[in-house]
């Protein structure tokens, strides 16, 4: 049955578990009537719960958890948590908890216990022979870390004059030989359970378990478990993180001539169906989900395994901790935004030759495009920072008006951050993931280089009268709020008072100054500094610059507006000037 077909009552999997609540038998009834394949399509369009009890529903359900690639078992498992995923845990394969233990049960190259201890307990509930088959498919280093930090071990070997232990053994032993202390009361019931069933199952693998756990270095093992754990990540595709980083890299040559390169081939791996839970990670609209979306059969399966292993990347190189999935999102919207990023760059905003694009192109290389493209804005702004006019700024970055200062703040960051004001101000940054974010940020820089134009070159100021500024007796008495705004209002004012240069206004001349510039700015001063900036070589650098000027000039208007310079004024509550405190 079509799940798509408008005539069927079912549409996705919301309206399954809605069925299954009001009609058992005939949700039972179509759910089996799909296809398998049609049937895990369903499931992965679900996210957490809903996709385990999907799977419940399914007389199938061990295949149908087991047809899903190993990341989407282990994100399904870590969205549902460990508290409620041990149906899924019962049902995968021994490939699918091996997966999502090596993803979970690390802190990025050590070895965690207290992490499989989270899992383990799940294992154990599935019943012995699940237990039994994970001990037989798990590293003996692991294993043996595991024991060590559950037990402390004393062998016992009686010779022929001691043929009873000492009385100072530890009280557990299976074999007479071994004698084991439990270090956490918690486990102990856990931990004898595991070691009962190793000693009656696998009796080789428990010695060989305790004499590794006994007499082998800690460090020996995790250098020994971590290199298994790595070869089998790989297997699956998840990189290491220098292959990871690649992502940052320059792109290669010949990666711009996407044209004459021939369409992607699938793989098994690439052909595995994938849901898109990594494409819902941006924005519907941009170009990367839009086209994942209507991309389906081969295509959409090779262009959704592409984005996994572009998100897996980003959790790699930015070391986010894959037993958080909030860490896991944030990482892999960062990776899939330079794949957006460089898609959008490419294609030049065009959708159809976006969509031939990622048919040949890799999304590793479009990343790499779109790295690149933020890298060009990060050099800009450390050469405006530290070569150019702000770097003759006693603040720097603090002269700079609000949101410009932000502006450029995120542009300097190691990883270059957009500023986005939507976010709030706890978080004000997010990654830059569309061509909108790289228009706005050199526009930014464009009005961040206009602004030394105008103070150094069309104000003729001194970089040392400015200094001299924020270096005197001032208010604000903060020198980080003396912003351009500041500067150019005492300037202008000290102009209209016939006062030459730029220093505080004085106390004493507060009204005179006040009421020289509410006057100047209601008589055509806008249209007389207007004028000067058409002097600048580039009409698009000009009209910027005029619309960065008439903003600074509204904002002073504002400032200044409520203020009567016949009464009193108190210049604390000042702002827009620099004024003798």
């Amino acid at each position: 049955m079509d799940k798509h077909d408008p005539q069927s009552p079912i549409q996705g999997p919301a309206d399954i578990l809605k069925l299954a609540q009001d009609d058992p038998r005939r949700a039972e009834a179509l759910w089996h009537g799909l296809s398998r394949p049609e049937r895990l399509r369903t499931v992965l369009a679900a996210r957490g719960i809903e996709r385990e009890r999907l799977i419940i529903l399914a007389a199938d359900s061990r295949e149908l958890t087991q047809a899903m690639a190993p990341d989407e078992f282990a994100a399904t498992a870590l969205e549902v948590g460990p508290e409620d995923a041990g149906a899924l845990v019962e049902l995968c394969s021994d490939e699918q908890l091996t997966y999502l233990l090596d993803l979970t049960g690390w802190q990025r190259e050590s070895f965690s216990p207290e992490r499989y201890q989270i899992w383990l307990p799940m294992v154990l509930e599935a019943g012995a022979n699940r237990l039994q088959r994970w001990l037989a498919t798990t590293d003996l280093e692991v294993l043996a870390l595991l024991l060590r930090h559950w037990v402390h071990i004393v062998k016992f070997l009686p010779s022929q004059e001691q043929q009873e232990p000492p009385d100072d053994l530890p009280e557990f032993t299976i074999d007479g030989v071994y004698f084991l202390e439990f270090l956490d009361p918690n486990t102990h019931g856990f931990v004898a359970q595991v070691l009962v069933l190793l000693k009656s199952e696998l009796p080789d693998l428990y010695y060989k378990t305790l004499e590794t756990s006994l007499w082998e270095q800690t460090a020996e093992l995790e250098e020994y478990a971590s290199r298994w754990r790595s070869g089998r990540l790989a297997d699956h595709g998840f990189p290491t993180r220098l292959e990871a980083l690649e992502l940052w890299s320059s792109p290669a040559p010949g990666e711009s001539g996407w044209r004459d390169l021939p369409p992607k081939v699938a793989s098994s791996r690439t052909t595995t169906a994938r849901s898109d839970r990594i494409a819902s990670l941006l924005p519907e609209r941009e170009f990367l989900p839009a086209l994942a979306g209507e991309m389906d059969g081969e295509a959409g399966d090779i262009l959704r395994a592409e984005m996994a292993y572009i998100a897996s990347c980003g959790v790699a190189a930015l070391e986010a901790d894959p037993a958080h999935p909030e860490e896991v999102e944030r990482a892999a919207r960062e990776s899939l935004g330079l794949v957006n990023l460089g898609l959008g760059v490419l294609s030049s905003g065009d959708v159809g030759k976006a969509r031939d694009i990622v048919t040949r192109l890799s999304l590793a290389s479009l990343a790499r495009h779109g790295a690149a493209a933020i890298r060009r804005l990060n050099r800009r702004a450390w050469v405006l920072a530290k070569e150019g006019w702000l770097s003759k700024m006693p603040t720097g970055l603090h002269i700079l008006e609000p949101p410009l200062d932000r502006w450029m703040a995120g542009m300097l960051y190691a990883r270059p951050r957009c500023y986005d004001p939507s976010l709030g101000k706890d978080r004000e940054y997010r990654a830059f993931i569309n061509q909108t974010d790289l228009e706005a940020a050199d526009n930014a820089l464009i009005q961040a280089g206009f602004w030394g134009t105008l103070l150094l070159e069309l104000l003729a100021l001194d970089p040392e009268e400015i200094r001299g500024l924020y270096e005197a007796n001032v208010l604000p008495a903060d020198v980080t709020e003396i912003k351009l705004s500041h500067i150019l209002g005492t300037w202008l004012a000290r102009r209209e008072m016939g006062l030459e240069g730029l220093a505080p206004i004085p106390a004493e001349s507060l009204p005179q100054a006040v009421a020289a510039l509410q006057k100047a700015l209601k008589g055509g001063l806008e249209e007389e500094l207007a004028e000067s900036l058409r002097a600048l070589p580039d009409p698009a650098q000009a009209s910027l610059a005029g619309r960065s000027l008439r903003g600074v000039l509204h904002h002073l208007s504002q400032e200044l507006a409520g203020l009567n310079p016949q009464g009193e004024l108190d210049s604390r509550f000042i702002a827009g000037l620099v004024i003798e405190a």
